[in-house]
């Protein structure tokens, strides 16, 4: 679409009086001004009570921006919150991403009138459906294949919420397909820069106003409808577990009172800036996380663990984990296995990396498809397949990274990325303590290279018997030879 100019707003001034206000500035107490507040959100259920809570306790404004919002149960919840927090008077901006969220769904246009509601979408094209939208994407794919994958919440300008969940059922425990997945709830330093990173983009040109857009208007969604709409799924979601969890909750309590147990460091905001989706080249290249992060992952001195649902290291990347393993830093990496990997050209660019990575001394680990069924099943019924989501970094005993970048050319090179760096020991333990829960041989597959040059993947069963398999675990032949094609394919950059 045109760039067009279009009326610019800005992160409103956070509420003093509050009980939002006032439960963080007790946590804050005695703390120093240059100082974040950190609390993990490690599991889908209570990422989802975080936001539900903070959308609820909202006196002033809320800015969300996200890759994926789906019109799912989940998104209908939080939509149903969003619109209850307008209702009381609450600025909301939501900003969606045009690949990632179809904006299609008419009930859009009914959220956009209201007077406190305000919804843009990122980089889109101008048809919303159907041979239009495919003929746009092809006339636009230089511009349209940067994404906005960011993932952010901002209640007040008091509170944050980022890291890799987009908000769909899977990221939060509700469906056949189990994202394991890791935020971070902040409060202190890192909001205001947390504000500005979210005007920035609010207000960039590629971001527009929904209504510009050629969705199917009816004239007979109207807001009250909407409300009535919104009473009902609430109503009909009483029981859900969801909402067992939300009324369980001593979250909000917590937050009022000043009792969420924050862990409190220097912090660093990581992000994009949305200019990369213009795919201009004179934006220098020290400006991207993903080069920032490579930088800071270039100090570590005694250990480096990462989580990351996308892995291609390329050349550089195998360099820089073979000559940090050299150093005497010990490199713990977790992705997907094939089976769990829902992209099989990921899988088989990433596979040809192995081998020299074991070679140096670097520790690898593949998802298994049942990770995590156990304490999904404390809420939920029924079997899920596990993948992977997280973006995770813990750097020797100090630095944590919690994000939405993933270790591949796409995130890197092409999409907008964001992420939390925290400098915290405690953090960094935690999330050293879900890495090593994630690789635990119940949960992932410890990928080994053989002396004849061949690789092994072990693992245990629930018996806690040794399992290994000499070719890639709970997968089919054909799966095998599509990853290793695709693999071959002079696409890293894409991927």
């Amino acid at each position: 679409m045109p760039a067009k100019q279009r009326p610019v707003t800005v992160s409103l001034e956070p509420p003093s009086d509050s009980p939002l206000a006032e439960g963080i500035r007790g946590v804050a107490a005695g703390k120093s001004d240059e100082l974040s507040g950190f609390h993990l959100l490690d599991d889908g259920l209570s990422a989802f009570v975080a936001r539900a809570v903070l959308i609820e306790e909202a006196t002033v404004s809320l800015d969300l921006k996200y890759y994926i919002y789906e019109d799912d149960n989940v998104g209908h919840l939080l939509t149903s919150l969003l619109l209850r927090a307008a209702d009381r008077g609450v600025r909301v901006r939501l900003l969606v991403d045009d690949l990632g969220t179809r904006v299609v769904n008419p009930w859009i246009l009914a959220l956009d009138r209201h007077p406190n509601m305000q919804i843009r979408v990122f980089n889109p094209v101008g048809g919303r459906s159907g041979f239009r939208r495919a003929l746009e994407q092809a006339a636009n794919f230089g511009r349209i294949n940067h994404r906005m994958h960011n993932k952010l919440l901002l209640a007040d300008g008091l509170a944050m919420i980022t890291g890799g969940r987009n908000i769909a059922d899977g990221y939060f425990s509700r469906s056949s397909v189990e994202f394991l997945d890791v935020d971070v709830l902040a409060v202190g330093e890192a909001l205001p820069q947390a504000r500005k990173v979210f005007d920035e983009y609010w207000n960039h040109l590629v971001s527009v106003q929904v209504t510009e857009l050629l969705l199917d208007e009816d004239d007979t969604h109207t807001l009250d409808e909407l409300r009535k709409r919104t009473r009902k799924l609430l109503a009909d979601e009483q029981d859900s577990e969801f909402a067992r969890a939300l009324k369980q909750s001593k979250m909000a309590a917590a937050l009022a009172d000043g009792d969420i147990p924050f862990q409190w460091g220097k912090a660093r905001l990581l992000a994009d800036p949305p200019e990369k989706a213009l795919g201009k080249d004179d934006i220098p290249r020290d400006e991207y996380p993903g080069v920032q992060l490579e930088k800071i992952l270039h100090g570590a001195t005694e250990r480096l663990k990462i989580t990351a649902a996308y892995f291609i290291p390329g050349v550089i990347g195998t360099e820089l984990f073979t000559g940090l393993e050299k150093q005497g830093v010990k490199v713990g990496i977790l992705t997907n296995s094939l089976s769990s990997n829902d992209v099989a050209i990921v899988h088989g660019a990433y596979a040809r990396y192995r081998k020299r990575l074991l070679a140096a001394g670097v520790d690898l680990w593949e998802l298994r498809t049942q990770a995590g069924e156990e304490r999904r099943k404390q809420w939920f019924h029924g079997e899920s397949k596990a993948t992977l989501h997280a973006k995770t970094f813990v750097i020797d005993h100090n630095l944590g990274f919690v994000g939405s970048i993933n270790l591949d050319g796409r995130s890197l090179l092409q999409n907008t990325e964001i992420g939390l760096l925290m400098d915290n020991a405690e953090i960094n333990q935690q999330l050293n303590s879900l890495f090593t829960e994630w690789v635990a041989p119940d949960s992932a597959w410890s990928v080994q290279l053989l002396d004849s040059g061949n690789l092994a993947w072990r693992a245990e069963d629930k018996d806690g018997d040794t399992l290994i398999k000499h070719r890639e675990p709970e997968t089919h032949w054909w799966q095998r030879t599509l990853a290793w094609l695709l693999g071959w394919l002079p696409v890293e950059s894409q991927i």
